[in-house]
């Protein structure tokens, strides 16, 4: 028995020791606070952890600083993506608008042209043309359901541009004037001068039998003249109508005759809307 009291005193004797310590080192502390030794060592301590305290600080800054540029960054990325996206938008806008512009200046002039014939016509959109460019033809949209027929007169607000040779439900195929097999009746405007305009390859077109004495020279006018010269015309074209600008004069082989090179009034490859005259 009096080896298991003295076993328990042992027990709490080393529970206390630890306690008794700690609180003999706060006791002196407190005691100790207000002196001049610890004052010294207080602010030594803290003279020597401010500059570990600056630079912690400013590491701080530096890493929010580098936090708030990258969440910067991403907002402008935003932004830009943003601003990139509405910018594509107003360019197509702004395409399909000029290009809603172009068609309705476009059709303006052939309504124009239209109200100055006195024939029924209607306007079609020019839907291809001769890759080849042999045949020298275009095909536009209408056909048999616009009212148009084989043989009827084709123009733009510039000039002649072919006669229908074929025609579909919604389509019509164009010989151009400019075509080799394309005869026309042809006058000068200013002279008065007649002659055959035909088509050549290239984008010309030839006057010929014109009278050596005539006075046609760069830069006349050439319009439909409106008759039928024997059996080489298969229908007529208008009086009037214009087929191009006088580029070059020369002889004919036959003496007695001279020889124009005409520059066409239509630029076929710009053509996009034309006016189909029903005769």
């Amino acid at each position: 028995m009096a080896t298991l009291g003295r076993s328990r005193n042992r027990q709490r004797a080393g529970v206390l020791r630890p306690f008794l310590f700690l609180f003999t080192l706060s006791l002196l502390i407190l005691l100790a606070r207000n002196t001049d030794a610890i004052r010294s060592v207080s602010s030594g301590a803290t003279t020597a952890l401010v500059p570990v305290q600056t630079a912690l600080g400013t590491i701080g800054a530096g890493v929010d600083r580098i936090v708030q540029a990258t969440l910067e960054i991403e907002r402008l990325r935003d932004d830009n993506a943003r601003l990139r996206e509405e910018n594509e938008r107003l360019t197509l806008e702004g395409a399909r608008l000029r290009e809603q512009a172009a068609a309705a200046g476009q059709q303006a002039k052939l309504d124009e042209t239209a109200r100055a014939l006195p024939y029924e016509s209607v306007s079609a959109p020019v839907i291809a043309r001769d890759p080849s460019g042999v045949l020298r033809s275009i095909m536009i949209g209408g056909g048999s359901g616009a009212g148009m027929a084989v043989g009827h007169i084709v123009l733009s607000d510039q000039g002649l541009v072919g006669r229908v040779s074929e025609v579909g439900p919604n389509y019509a195929k164009v010989l151009l004037v400019t075509d080799s097999s394309s005869v026309v009746s042809a006058l000068v405007q200013g002279s008065r001068a007649t002659g055959l305009v035909r088509g050549q390859f290239g984008d010309t077109l030839v006057m010929d039998w014109i009278l050596q004495t005539e006075p046609v020279k760069e830069g006349d006018v050439v319009v439909t003249a409106g008759l039928a010269t024997g059996g080489e015309l298969h229908s007529l074209y208008p009086k009037g109508l214009v087929l191009g600008r006088v580029v070059e004069v020369a002889k004919a082989t036959d003496a007695a005759y001279l020889k124009a090179v005409l520059m066409p009034a239509v630029d076929v490859r710009r053509l996009e809307r034309v006016l189909v005259v029903k005769d």
